[in-house]
């Protein structure tokens, strides 16, 4: 076969090597088989052919090698090259020796051939007229070397393994610096690439630019790798994750030298040509490899071991060794059971068992034991530790022990329990964070404050900051203190932008230590007081890429995250939220099920008939016996306080409503955390008909409105509600306070407005456009429901299809509300719905309640349950 001289040949004839990649691009031509004009693999062919000269010369046969790692792309290769030559009309067959002297042999995966297919291959490849085209792994052996070498004779090589950031970037879609990032993960090694291709998110890129999420996601393909790898060369490439580079030369390696060992690892694709593990197997060794394995590894790293005391060997190398035997051992378990805690806190558990079980003192142990049974929702193994730690002689362990048991305590619901004696007008004169030597370190306030603010307590003025460099964990704790202390005084949006910083720096701590809350939901809380929906949307979000808080937060940031869906009427979102939280793979605190009880009592009672409110909140009704409402609960107190007036059981809330406020006041009545508290007062004294209650809410809604914008609107939205209530209707400012009321995330309040407005007019232009204020208003998607048909599925006696109104009034039939019920939903009167009812069982033929249901049902596609029926009004 004639070839066309390329530059790559002639660097051939001139005897120099010629050496290519496999990159993204080639590979992805293999994959585009729709491309117009061209055939599968023929894009590749041409890469190939214009790199490194695979085509024969005129004057010679065929002849060629493929030499790359598992992974790289060898047998697509070859599979391409097969494809191009038959296209040209030249035999190709796997068979040795040919058939013929016109068939091409290509062998893959010459490697894996036994020895006397082996050598039966090496006496087709003597013949220099053959023609041969081999795959292989490299570095193998001296069969394999001598059958390389005659191959190369004839043609450099093609060699794989490799790939750029700019092949990656060229060939798909993802940046250029992201692509690098991507690249420098996976050591550049061509199948791990193309893997964290595959599984890469665009859209996290600005958010998780170090790819946590990414190397958790290749987890499973490095694992599913290195369990087909053979013994000898697994215990090689965990060696070589686990141990310092510097403390192989003292190990004996698991079969042969170390060069043998990195030969054979890096033949798997699991290690660079040098022995490097890439960052992402690092990763994955260390989070799959079992507790006593690395225990006997370390073992063995010991046994071998020659370190003195004068050696140069840093004092913080995680796996250096030393001369104290088990102790060193130990100390090197938990350095690796620190790295797993945040991802894999399960793993990290049965890691500090093992650095115990090795001689690892217990008062290091215990801090660190308590937190990774947190992260694994086992909440009492958590109080255990941390109990036994409160009484330490340390003052710094006990100073940790004390805010990790009060984070215990509010997650089970209980924070003032946990406060009782820990925190007060000020954490630096209390037993937990008190020293005689100097104030509260900037961790310890901004832990205890947190606390503090939670229970009603004045955490007082923030430590002042010391001079010299600090740590990322002390500046977002001086931050955090700070904003925290802020947030009690009257510059409102300042606080707000102060909480939003302070959890912004803590995402760079990656800290996992047990908190009240995570700063982000204490910035989001404070962003929602404001009606700043879309800030504490964004808060939030940053912090679930940031993974802020680590195993334990995680729960809890998604179910905030559904709360503030839901304040801006959007539930699909909020349900993916709420699944998220329970599908994050740790089990739910009790705090998080108060949470995402009151998610749902949200949902059903914005979407929902009056059963299924009663339903929901009687399942949330145990939490209104066993928690207790602390300052960053008040927004879920306030929605289970109107829910529990919608079906008739205000007084299971009442006390906690109480203790809200007086909490407020122990605080000094914050303009930020007050003003939705009072809210929430001002609707129920609405929703019982009591207008004297909300007399003491609406003052304190002004008294905030000096300084809280937020709260100026909440007060002339409740002036404006109690003029209504009182038949002085003012269509504009009616209008104008429902539109301020939606605009900051209480659409359905000013829905109400809008309504309640209509319903006490008399002027009929009035009421028509406060209606629609209303309907505009009111949130439209109704969680479960089937869209509405535009023609019956049963046609009426008259033929003729129920009107888009009737649709409307015929769904919400079927979901069982009540005329009362079906009139708030579509802001009309109870009359008005009970006459279209009546017209749509006469258009119908409905001979009786239950005929109406079933004729509805077939209509509407709809699928309910039977007990509705005793919520339809015939």
């Amino acid at each position: 076969m004639t070839a066309a001289t390329t530059t790559a040949q002639r660097a051939a004839s001139a005897g120099r090597t010629a050496h290519t990649t496999m990159g993204i691009a080639t590979l992805a031509s293999i994959r585009a088989t729709d491309t117009p004009g061209r055939r599968p693999g023929e894009a590749l062919l041409a890469a190939i052919a214009d790199a490194a000269a695979t085509p024969a010369a005129a004057d010679g046969p065929i002849r060629g090698i493929v030499v790359g790692p598992a992974g790289s792309g060898k047998t697509a290769v070859l599979r391409a090259l097969r494809a191009e030559l038959a296209a040209r009309g030249l035999a190709t067959t796997a068979a040795i020796p040919a058939a013929s002297t016109e068939e091409i042999v290509f062998v893959d995966d010459a490697h894996a051939l036994p020895d006397d297919d082996l050598d039966a291959l090496s006496r087709f490849a003597a013949d220099p007229e053959a023609g041969l085209v081999v795959a292989l792994r490299p570095h193998g052996g001296d069969g394999l070397r001598q059958l390389t070498a005659r191959l190369e004779g004839s043609r450099p090589p093609i060699l794989l393994g490799e790939v750029t950031a700019e092949q990656v970037a060229a060939a798909t879609r993802i940046p250029l610096h992201c692509a690098q990032a991507l690249v420098r993960l996976t050591g550049s090694l061509t199948w791990l690439t193309l893997a964290a291709v595959d599984a890469h998110d665009a859209d996290a890129c600005d958010a998780d630019p170090t790819h946590r999420d990414l190397m958790r996601a290749l987890r499973g393909v490095i694992a599913h790798r290195l369990d087909h790898l053979d013994a000898a060369t697994r215990s090689a490439v965990e060696a070589l994750c686990l141990v310092d580079p510097a403390e192989l030369s003292r190990m004996e390696p698991p079969t042969g030298t170390w060069d043998i060992a990195i030969v054979a690892g890096s033949a798997a694709g699991l290690l660079t040509p040098n022995g490097t593990p890439p960052r992402v197997v690092r990763a994955a060794v260390h989070a799959v490899i079992p507790a006593h394995r690395v225990a006997a590894l370390m073992a063995t790293t010991e046994s071998h071991t020659t370190t003195s005391p004068e050696d140069d060997v840093p004092d913080d190398a995680p796996w250096a060794g030393g001369p104290d035997g088990a102790a060193s051992r130990a100390e090197r378990l938990v350095v690796l059971a620190d790295a797993l805690r945040a991802d894999d806190p399960a793993r990290a558990l049965a890691m500090y068992r093992e650095a115990w079980a090795t001689g690892a003192e217990p008062r290091g142990l215990g801090l660190r034991f308590g937190i990774a049974a947190l992260g694994t929702g086992d909440l009492d193994g958590a109080t255990s530790s941390f109990d036994r730690m409160l009484a330490s002689s340390d003052p710094q362990t006990a100073a940790d022990a004390t805010a990790a048991a009060i984070a215990v305590w509010a997650a089970r619901g209980a924070l003032a329990a946990g406060t009782t004696g820990a925190v007060g007008a000020a954490p630096a004169t209390t037993s937990a964070v008190d020293t005689a030597a100097a104030p509260p370190s900037p961790v310890m306030f901004a832990r205890m404050a947190l606390a503090a603010v939670g229970a009603g307590a004045n955490p007082g003025a923030a430590p002042t900051p010391q001079a010299g460099a600090h740590d990322t964990l002390t500046i977002a704790s001086e931050a955090l203190g700070a904003a925290l202390t802020a947030s009690l005084g009257d510059d409102v949006r300042g606080a707000v932008d102060s909480l939003v910083l302070a959890s912004e720096l803590y995402n760079a701590t990656h800290s996992d230590f047990p908190l009240v809350e995570p700063p982000a939901v204490v910035a989001a809380a404070a962003a929602l007081t404001t009606g700043a929906l879309p800030v504490a949307a964004s808060t939030l979000s940053a912090a679930v890429h940031a993974q802020q808080g680590g195993p334990w937060a995680r729960p809890r940031l998604r179910l905030w995250q559904a709360w503030v869906a839901i304040q801006a009427a959007r539930p699909d979102e909020a349900r993916a939220h709420i699944e998220q939280a329970q599908d994050c793979g740790v089990a739910l605190l009790p705090r998080d099920r108060l949470i995402l009880s009151a998610c749902e009592v949200a949902l059903a009672r914005r979407y929902a008939h009056t059963a299924e409110v009663m339903t929901v909140f009687r399942e949330a009704g145990h939490h209104l016996l066993r928690r207790r409402f602390d300052t960053y609960l008040h927004p879920f107190l306030g929605e289970l306080m109107l829910a529990a007036v919608r079906v008739g059981a205000a007084d299971t809330v009442d006390r906690h409503f109480a203790a809200a406020l007086t909490s407020l006041e122990q605080l000094g009545s914050p303009p930020l955390w007050a003003p939705l508290l009072h809210w929430s007062g001002i609707q129920r004294g609405i929703l019982l008909g009591r207008p004297d209650e909300l007399v003491p809410h609406a003052r304190a809604l002004l008294a905030a409105a000096v300084h809280s914008p937020f709260a100026a609107q909440l007060a002339a939205a409740g002036r404006t509600w109690t003029d209504v209530l009182a038949g002085h209707v003012d269509a504009a400012a009616v209008e104008s306070a429902a539109q301020a009321l939606a605009h900051h995330g209480l659409a359905w309040d000013g829905a109400r407005l809008a309504a309640h407005g209509a319903a006490r007019t008399a002027d009929k232009h009035v009421y028509a456009q406060l209606l629609a204020c209303a309907r505009d208003l009111h949130p439209k998607q109704v969680l479960g429901a089937e869209p509405a048909h535009t023609a019956p599925a049963v046609a009426t006696p008259d033929g003729s299809a129920l009107s888009a109104r009737e649709l409307e009034v015929a769904q919400l039939v079927v979901q069982g509300k009540t005329y009362v019920e079906i009139g708030q939903t579509l802001f009309i009167s109870p009359r008005t719905a009970e006459h279209h009812i009546a017209r749509i069982r006469r258009r119908l033929d409905a001979t009786s309640r239950s005929d109406l249901l079933t004729k509805l049902r077939d209509l509407l596609g709809a699928e309910t349950d039977t007990d509705a029926d005793a919520e339809v009004v015939a």
